[in-house]
Formats: structure tokens, C-alpha cells, sequence
């Protein structure tokens, strides 16, 4: 049918609000300012209490990120960390700022400097979130010349769960990545029209800060999306023989390629150390067993798609809790009514921290979208991105498209978690929103009846489906109960437990249908001149950031910020320790066996020593080295020969040892500091050099069948050696993170 121009209703009135408009309220040369102050207002609200009221967030990432503090503020080279595993390179932990780095000093100064303005330090890892809503908001104001629905998007993408959900648990490189995708994205889509010296810069200086948080999992889907672009839009000038767009693909093209290639060499360092350790790291090798003993890559498959989405997974985009949810606060019968965190997730991965949900308004307009703007490019190009995000995050669930770009693709065999290729899916839905409501609101001037049938009668299917979740709330909570049963968590005793999940479930279904009834009613009202577009852009905004804010605020988990500071107050053993080697001056390390979950434990561990300038022989990474990696699964930790070979002089327990190699002192009820001394120098004179293979030479430290003093082992190379005179001795005279002279 022919679309033609809406004839006006002349005996209808514009009521109040089919009248109503932002302009009158705020000029048009104040309203970006305006929405740039609302983008920060509602962030400090989201954080209120890490903003102005002394609460924080805890996780091993951010313990971990706080440990290395003096690490980094010390004056010693960052080349080496010696504190963790004993020992890889700095760039695979966390360096110091370069202070030749213009660029970046002056982006994290800002951030920095954020942080410090408000109550506690880590409000500055928000700073990624702002910058992301406000390059967001840019992005979408070049694509729909409308500030009011870029400030919508821009919103729904700050408080879409897996962007805040990096805040929470302290994945801050990965936010700091994204905050330069819409950047870069706007600067590609201004150079399809017109080339600039400021473009050019800009896109130059994007792609460095890019580069620096070094999450190159994050990096590499940034570039993925960007090659689909620039492969889809090349197509497509060549399809419409639009030569003109052609050639600025063309010149953009190059023009990101030299980009890269600078930002690159700005970070030359820190990359160049990455590629020469990735062979000798978790990531880019296989473990020995599997060389060894001729396993195949199924191991290693494995270990890398644990973490595959599911197709019914989707399923979370409507209804946060389909699958349980993850972190949530439960406070019932099973804890004496006292608030405990749990997870209560039960799909296919091993857990979740929470559901990825970016709103189910913003999913179901994204999904309208498609259909309305399907002639729109930059449409179709996300349709693309989505769709292909999409099917690799299943994993080994849909393995054919998933192994082509494992097995073929370079460097996607590094990555592990499929699932966090949703990012881009996140990032995508969103626009796709935006452009919705932009579409709806041009129905108005349009006469195209398929469609104003089409919002009408969702609008009553929505409305059909809240009722009817209502009625049957009673079967839908059994069968959502027999499906967490039928998972695993079986037993009539988590009957409260199946009743609070069943209970979220439901109160998700109903919030959902209902808002989506409200947004699509609105929609029709709009299109009956009963509501102006300001306010029907408000309302989906308003319903949007309501929906998502109650989600978000399901999985954060504030901490006093005392209670994590007060962490890093020195324990006895750190203290003792300390005050034994004040005159030793001579490299040793330590490890904290115990078992209860307390900063620097093995199930604790969290990089804490190195807060202490401690060298720890244990650590918390994931891309540790190879060789340390074979050394825990086949010797394990707690092996008296592999401590006597490695330094570890000191052996944190609960308990003391009886054992004539160990000097016991308790320091409290609950913990012992044993003294090896049995424990080697860092550097010894042995007596013979034998050969033998890898594998059987671990499974002599496991043993404990050696001597490591009389004895060194080599894997393929036979050498003799003078065995030293009773009077022949090493000493360590300077010793540093990077070097020592012997």
C-alpha cells in the first residue's frame, strides 16, 4: 500500500498532551547540556551510596586490583612482577601510568581525578560508564537528529546489567574498552559523508585509549563489529553503485587501519610483552598432560566454551529471571530471616552474576525495529551484528559457526566465556530501540494502516498476556519450581528457595507484560493524537530506566568501604614476617595455605601479598603461566619438595606442624607460621645435572623423590658440572623486580 500524507482531523482538539513539548520547557541551544546533566544526575543516583554514602563494591577483581597499589607506586621497574606465581610480566597484571603516554595520562588523570571527587576512590571505575552513556548519546544523535531519544538510548545502554554488572564485580578493562566503541562508530559513520583533520584525531586518540585497558577479548569484538561494518557497507555501496560512498569506505577503511597501527606503537611496550608471553601462558599453549599423554584439544575446548549462552537463554532478554538470575539478596525462612547473597542461576553455565538483560521495552522495540527500518543500512548492518553475536556466544551449544572461528579464526582460540560476545549484542539493541520510537513517531505524518494495526493489537496481546499470567500465576510458579528441581537443586527443605525464585520469576513476567502494555498503548495513543511525541518518548524512557534500574539494583551488593579497606590492615603472620626479615635482606617467599576464604588464602588468594610487597608462590589470574599452571595440576601446591625448589620460606596455616623441617609459632586460635627450613636460596651450587622428561621429573617432586640441592633436572640437554668446593658460596647483593646482581 502507497504511503501517503495524513490528512488532518480538523474536528479533533489537541488536548494537553498531544500538545505538550520539551521545547518550551528547555531551549534548544541548552538541551544537550541539559541531557548531559541528566546522563550524570541519574548515574550519581544509580550510585548513590558508592557516590556520597562510603559504600563500595567487593570481588576478587577489585581486592585484586586494590593489591597492587604499592606494586605500582613503587620506583622499581614494572617490567616483571615477581609477586604472584612466582613471577610473570607486568603487563599482565597492573603496571603504572607511562608517563610518555600524553594520551592516556591525561584520560586516566580525569578519571582519577573523578574518583576523588566523591567518597570513595572506586567511583572512579564509573568514569568508563559515563563516558560510554555520553559517546552513546553522540552516536545516536548523528543517526536520528534527536536529542530526547539519544538521551533515552543513551540511558538504556548506562543501565543495561551487563555494562553496570562490570562495575559490580570489577571487570573495570572491559567497560573501559566499550566506553570508545560509540565513538568510534560515530566518527566512521560522519567520514561515509566527509573526510576531517579532526575526525581523523579523534579517531586516532579513540583507538589508543582502546588499546590501554588491554582486555583483549573486549578489543578484538570491538574490531570484530567494526570489520562486519565496514564488510556490510561495502556491499552495500558497491549493490546501490553508489561510488561516492564507495570511496569514503575506502578512505575511512585506511584511515582506522593507520589508527591502529599508531595506537599500537604508543602501546608498543605493554603489547609486545603480551605476544611474547601468550606462547607461554594458560592461553596459548596446552597443558602438559595433554602433550604428554596425546590428548586432543577437547580439554582445552572445554575449558575455553564453559561459559556457552544457550538458545533458551534468550529467553532473559523478556524475563531477567527464566533461568534464575544470579546475585540477588534472599532473606527467608532457610537464614533465620537474615539477608544472605546467593546465586540462583541454574542454566548451563557454571554461574552467572547476573542475567544479561538489557529491557525487555528496549528488546521488543529493538525486535520492531527491524522490521520497520529494514531499509534503514545502519539497521540491517546491526541485524547482521546481532545475529552473528549471537550464535557465537552459544558456544559449543551451536558449535558449527562457533569451531569455524575457534579453529580458523586468529586468535579467537585465546578467548574463553562465548557468552561475553553479548556485549555487542547489549550495545546494538538499544540504537535499534531508538530508531523504533523514531519510526513510530513518523507514523503520525504517514499513512500506513499495516502498521498503527500492528502496535494496536501488540498493545492488546501484551495486555492479554499480563492478564493471563495473573490468573495462572498458581501452575506457572510449579512449573517454573519443577524446572529448578529438574536442574539439580532438589529436597523439600528448598521449598522457601523455590519460592522465592518462582516468586522473582513471576513479579519479572508481570512487570514485563504490563510495561510493555503501557509503552505499546502509549505508542497507539500517540498515533491517535492523544499524546505528543516528547511525551511518548518520555514515557518509554521513563518505563525503560525503571525496568532496568530494579533489575540492576537486584545484583548490587554494597559493602561498607571500611570493610574492604580494613582488609589490607597487616595480619600477625605479614606482620611477623616482616619483622623477621628486616636484617635478612634476601628474596623469599611465602604461602598462605589455609583453606577459610580470608584475604591471601588459597581460596582467598586475590593477589593480596603483593599489597605488602610480599612474593607470593600462589596468586589470582586468568593467564597464568603454563609451566606454574603443570607444576599445580600435576604437583599441586601443598608439595614440601617444590617449596624447598622454590623459595618458600614461609607457610601460612591454621594450625602448627610437627615436623623437624618446620619452625611452628602460633599467632592466633586461627593461624600458625611455619618457617621451612628446608627452604633453597633463590640462587644455590648443586652437585650433578640429570636429563630426563618433563612429566616423570614432576612426579619426582610429587614424591618428594628428589633432592633438589644434589640434583637439577633438564628436559633434552645433557650437561657436567664441577661439584663446588665445601668452601664455594652465592650471595644475592642486589636484587629488584627485573633483575638481580649475584
Amino acid at each position: 500500500m502507497a504511503k501517503t500524507k495524513r490528512t488532518t482531523k480538523g474536528a479533533k482538539q489537541e488536548t494537553g498532551a498531544a500538545k505538550f513539548d520539551l521545547d518550551k520547557f528547555i531551549p534548544s541551544k541548552f538541551q544537550i547540556p541539559a541531557a548531559l546533566l541528566i546522563i550524570f544526575i541519574l548515574l550519581a543516583v544509580f550510585f548513590a551510596p558508592m557516590y556520597f554514602g562510603g559504600k563500595t563494591f567487593q570481588s576478587g577483581d577489585i581486592v585484586a586490583m586494590m593489591s597492587h597499589k604499592n606494586y605500582v607506586q613503587q620506583e622499581s621497574e614494572h617490567l616483571w612482577n615477581p609477586f604472584i606465581f612466582c613471577g610473570l610480566p607486568s603487563a599482565m597484571t597492573f603496571g603504572p601510568e607511562r608517563w610518555y603516554d600524553f594520551t592516556s595520562t591525561v584520560y586516566n588523570s580525569v578519571k582519577d581525578f573523578y574518583g576523588k571527587i566523591f567518597s570513595v576512590p572506586y567511583t572512579a571505575a564509573t568514569f568508563h560508564l559515563l563516558i560510554l552513556t555520553i559517546t552513546m548519546f553522540f552516536l545516536v544523535r548523528e543517526l536520528t537528529k534527536n536529542i530526547w531519544i539519544s538521551l533515552f538510548v543513551s540511558l538504556a545502554t548506562m543501565l543495561s546489567t551487563g555494562f553496570v554488572v562490570f562495575i559490580f564485580i570489577g571487570h573495570i578493562t572491559k567497560l573501559a574498552v566499550l566506553a570508545m566503541y560509540p565513538l568510534i562508530f560515530l566518527i566512521l559513520i560522519k567520514m561515509q559523508k566527509e573526510f576531517k583533520i579532526i575526525y581523523i584525531l579523534i579517531l586516532i586518540v579513540a583507538v589508543h585509549i582502546l588499546f590501554e585497558p588491554m582486555h583483549v577479548q573486549v578489543i578484538f569484538y570491538t574490531f570484530f563489529a567494526i570489520g562486519i561494518y565496514f564488510l556490510y557497507y561495502f556491499v552495500h555501496s558497491i549493490k546501490a553503485k553508489n561510488k561516492e560512498l564507495t570511496k569514503n569506505l575506502v578512505k575511512s577503511f585506511i584511515t582506522f587501519a593507520v589508527a591502529i597501527v599508531i595506537a599500537l606503537l604508543m602501546s608498543y611496550d605493554n603489547y609486545m610483552q603480551t605476544y611474547e608471553y601468550t606462547p607461554y601462558s594458560t592461553r596459548g599453549t596446552k597443558s602438559l598432560l595433554e602433550t604428554e599423554t596425546k590428548q586432543t584439544e577437547s580439554d582445552f575446548y572445554e575449558y575455553a566454551t564453559n561459559w556457552s549462552f544457550s538458545p533458551g537463554e534468550v529467553l532473559t532478554f523478556i524475563i531477567p529471571s527464566f533461568y534464575g538470575f544470579g546475585n540477588s539478596t534472599y532473606q527467608g525462612e532457610l537464614t533465620q530471616n537474615q539477608p544472605v547473597e546467593i546465586n540462583t542461576y541454574f542454566g548451563q553455565m557454571p554461574f552467572v552474576d547476573v542475567a544479561m538483560y538489557m529491557g525487555v521495552v528496549i528488546f521488543v522495540l529493538g525486535i520492531y525495529s527491524i522490521f520497520m527500518n529494514w531499509k534503514n543500512s545502519f539497521v540491517r548492518f546491526l541485524t547482521i551484528l546481532i545475529a552473528i553475536s549471537l550464535v557465537i556466544s552459544f558456544g559449543r551449544t551451536f558449535s558449527f559457526f562457533y569451531d569455524l572461528m575457534f579453529y580458523y579464526f586468529p586468535f579467537f582460540d585465546k578467548f574463553r566465556v562465548p557468552s561475553m560476545i553479548l556485549i555487542l549484542v547489549q550495545l546494538s539493541f538499544p540504537v535499534l530501540a531508538g530508531l523504533g520510537i523514531m519510526k513510530i513517531i513518523s507514523l503520525k505524518n504517514e499513512k500506513n494502516i499495516k502498521w498503527e494495526k500492528i502496535i494496536k493489537n501488540s498493545a492488546f496481546i501484551f495486555t492479554g498476556i499480563f492478564v493471563l499470567s495473573l490468573l495462572l500465576s498458581g501452575p506457572l510458579s510449579e512449573w517454573f519450581s519443577s524446572r529448578v528441581a529438574e536442574a539439580g537443586q532438589k529436597g523439600q527443605q528448598l521449598k522457601p528457595l523455590y519460592e522465592y525464585m518462582s516468586e522473582m520469576f513471576l513479579s519479572d513476567l508481570y512487570i514485563g507484560f504490563i510495561f510493555l502494555s503501557v509503552i505499546f498503548w502509549s505508542a497507539h495513543f500517540y498515533l491517535n493524537e492523544k499524546l505528543s511525541s516528547h511525551l511518548l518518548i518520555i514515557i518509554v524512557a521513563a518505563v525503560s530506566i525503571i525496568d532496568l534500574w530494579r533489575i540492576d539494583y537486584r545484583a548490587a551488593q554494597y559493602k561498607d568501604n571500611p570493610e574492604i579497606t580494613n582488609q589490607f590492615e597487616p595480619p600477625a603472620y605479614v606482620t611477623e614476617i616482616k619483622n623477621r626479615e628486616k636484617e635478612i635482606n634476601q628474596p623469599f617467599r611465602l604461602l598462605n595455605i589455609k583453606q577459610d576464604g580470608t584475604p591471601g588464602s588459597l581460596n582467598g588468594n586475590q593477589n593480596y601479598h603483593v599489597y605488602f610487597l610480599l612474593e607470593d608462590f600462589y596468586g589470582y589470574s586468568g593467564i597464568k603461566p603454563r609451566t606454574y599452571q603443570d607444576l599445580l595440576d600435576i604437583v599441586g601446591p601443598g608439595n614440601p619438595t617444590l617449596w624447598r625448589m622454590l623459595n618458600v620460606k614461609y607457610i601460612i596455616t591454621d594450625k602448627p606442624v610437627n615436623a623437624p623441617e618446620f619452625n611452628s609459632t602460633i599467632l592466633d586460635e586461627k593461624t600458625a607460621l611455619l618457617v621451612n627450613e628446608n627452604a633453597l636460596p633463590r640462587v644455590y651450587f648443586i652437585n650433578a645435572i640429570k636429563t630426563a622428561p618433563i612429566l616423570e621429573v614432576l612426579n619426582l617432586i610429587k614424591a618428594n623423590a628428589f633432592d633438589p640441592k644434589e640434583t637439577v633436572y633438564l628436559e633434552d640437554e645433557t650437561l657436567n658440572v664441577d661439584i663446588p668446593d665445601s668452601t664455594a658460596s652465592v650471595n644475592i647483593i642486589e636484587y629488584k623486580n627485573e633483575y638481580m646482581k649475584v
